[in-house]
């Protein structure tokens, strides 16, 4: 069911808590971990017409059997918590954070059509319908819609805003705060200061080991309480959502191209890369896009020559991206080929030179810019090479000085 989505990347379908009596599905993005459980309400109905009273109760139906199913899991298993360790066939996570999610769809079938009735949760449902058990912090299920649910993921577009999204919608629960329903609270928190505070907590990091000057305006602008309530942050606020969907579907729409093209040559990409492009934040995506569209701004000798630039992930701050735009002169100093023959090279050299502290992960992303029809439209493609990080001993940094004269 969540095949036309990103979480399809991330299935688990080998985990045990997953099967006849226990979790529908199981998801593993990063360090953390999802387990979901879906319940199906349907009536057959004489008219389209349907008293709010039916639709309250088949509501009050779906949620209590969620709860009922997950309470029994939380009797019956040892269900994960964050800090516990668990293991696939190739590695070790230590969980970060578990959540736990139940989903409700609710069906009419009238004359022999189906409808998908559009229902949501509010705190008020919780507060006095449906009562969850938040006693214990660390076992808490969150009840959604299965419509809601998709139209969120449309929303935010990428796992690791759907996470954030979730802590969110978690800590309001548990705080009994109020709320009408989970998309309008999606679409509240796309446009909040707690929607941005990952990129500034990376950014604030990048500024103290001198990778940045200072934190983006357009970052502390939108946790600003002055510049919040002016006149001129609305349109901002706009402009910037508006950009981040925009772009975080550019990114996606590159990277569905890099992955086609690579299957179609027999050459795929490695999953594991797959699982951290497609999980990098809206934020992210953003920055990256904009890095390629300065390619205007940049002079004809760059643009013939070719250029790199950097963007870091405003998401996982170990994660590095190096921008590299091929050059369109026929000596061109960075052309594809070029990268492709020595992508390790140029990361380890850059890996060197980010020792404090040291990046996990690298990515060079490649633009070529040689589909173009003269008149300013370009057909842009983007290449994706990746290399680890990681600490160098000292006999590394002797031998890469020595290599290097540095």
């Amino acid at each position: 069911m969540f095949h036309r989505t990103f979480f399809s990347v991330y299935l688990q379908n080998n985990d045990p808590l997953v099967g006849a009596g226990k979790f529908d599905y199981a998801f593993q993005v990063g360090d953390q971990r999802i387990y979901m459980l879906v319940h199906h309400e349907s009536l057959e109905v004489e008219s389209t017409n349907v008293e709010k009273r039916v639709l309250a109760e088949l509501k009050q139906k779906a949620a209590t059997q969620l709860n009922k199913r997950f309470q029994q899991l939380n009797v019956k298993h040892e269900l994960p918590i964050a800090g516990q360790i668990i293991r696939d066939q190739h590695s070790e996570i230590v969980l970060s954070k578990v959540h736990y999610i139940g989903l409700s769809s609710i069906v009419f079938t009238h004359q022999g059509e189906m409808y998908q009735i559009e229902h949501e949760y509010g705190s008020r449902f919780f507060q006095e319908e449906c009562v969850l058990d938040l006693d214990d912090g660390n076992h808490v299920l969150q009840l959604l819609s299965l419509n809601s649910f998709y139209k969120i993921i449309k929303l935010l577009q990428t796992p690791s805003d759907m996470l954030s999204f979730l802590d969110h919608h978690l800590q309001l629960l548990v705080n009994f705060n109020d709320f009408n329903g989970e998309f309008e609270l999606a679409q509240q928190y796309l446009g909040s200061a707690a929607f941005f505070e990952r990129a500034i907590a990376v950014q604030q990091k990048l500024v103290q080991i001198g990778l940045l000057s200072k934190v983006e305006t357009r970052l502390t602008n939108m946790t600003n309480p002055e510049y919040v309530a002016s006149a001129e942050f609305k349109q901002q606020q706009a402009e910037l959502i508006s950009k981040l969907q925009s772009y975080a579907s550019t990114f996606q729409k590159l990277l569905n191209g890099t992955t086609k093209r690579r299957h179609e040559a027999n050459d795929t990409i490695p999953i594991d890369q797959v699982k951290l492009l497609v999980a990098e934040s809206m934020y992210t995506r953003l920055s990256i896009i904009e890095e390629m569209m300065a390619y205007e701004t940049h002079s004809q000798q760059e643009c013939l020559t070719g250029y790199m630039s950097h963007q870091h992930s405003y998401n996982d701050f170990g994660h590095h991206y190096v921008i590299i735009v091929y050059g369109l002169g026929e000596h061109a100093q960075y052309t594809r080929e070029y990268v492709e023959q020595n992508y390790v090279s140029l990361l380890t050299d850059i890996n060197a030179q980010l020792q404090d502290p040291a990046m996990k992960e690298y990515f060079i992303l490649g633009f070529d810019m040689s589909d173009h029809d003269g008149q300013g439209n370009v057909k842009v493609k983007m290449d994706v090479f990746h290399h680890s990080g990681h600490q160098m001993t000292e006999p590394e940094r002797r031998l890469y000085q020595q290599v290097t004269g540095e």
